[in-house]
């Protein structure tokens, strides 16, 4: 029972803050941010939560396949290793938090190196930058799920401040993995936003094609 108690009291932490203070700028991409939202969101439930999850899992997805690409590009051979086998793990089927933590730790990593070979502009082959080409792409993707995550998540978070202590020790359990997309959202969606234009600056410097809709799609965020 303490140990119920403990989750739930962690649960009820995470969704404190108001829902604006948790998405920022960002919420402006789903159209979020009412205030009223809140009082009227609904509880979540299970099948919210898979939602959920399958939202970040496309939009990291996707983000993984930008980034392998771009480590194509500037011949990050280990890190083009790490990414795949990221990319596979989360396409198996069954994703859990553990699981979702490392994707986004082997990305951040990636994402680290990569901004290092930015920084230094290097000129790039023709294949190289047909690769950095296939990565916007699926940034371009990337942006059009955590267009829809930063909404749903929005949507989830006040759904779970609005449930009661209670209710908090029944499903904060079952509800973790859900809670845990809705906490650490704003935090991808900015990382995402931040790794988006430094990805089309680099493009246009570079003088790289850009894809049709990417300048649009990656200046919207």
């Amino acid at each position: 029972m303490i140990r119920k108690t403990l989750i739930a009291l962690a649960i009820a932490t995470t969704f404190a803050a108001p829902a604006h203070a948790q998405f920022g700028k960002l919420k402006d991409l789903a159209g979020g941010g009412n205030s009223t939202a809140a009082a009227s969101a609904g509880a979540p439930d299970e099948a919210a939560q898979e939602a959920l999850v399958r939202r970040f899992v496309a939009s990291q997805s996707h983000s993984i396949d930008a980034q392998t690409s771009f480590a194509k590009a500037f011949g990050l051979a280990e890190q083009v290793k790490l990414l795949e086998a990221e990319r596979m793990a989360l396409s198996s089927g069954s994703v859990n938090v553990d699981q979702m933590k490392k994707s986004v730790s082997v990305s951040e990593a990636a994402q680290a190196a990569i901004d290092e070979r930015v920084a230094a502009q290097p000129e790039l082959s023709a294949e190289s930058k047909q690769h950095y080409t296939t990565g916007l792409v699926a940034l371009v993707a990337s942006a059009a799920e955590g267009q829809k995550l930063s909404g749903e998540a929005s949507n989830f978070a006040n759904g779970m401040k609005n449930l009661s202590g209670t209710q908090l020790v029944t499903v904060g359990r079952k509800l973790a993995a859900g809670a845990w997309v809705a906490k650490e959202s704003p935090g991808y969606l900015k990382g995402l936003y931040s790794s988006s234009k430094a990805a089309l600056t680099f493009a246009r410097a570079a003088k790289i094609k850009v894809p049709g809709n990417a300048e649009s799609m990656l200046d919207s965020l």
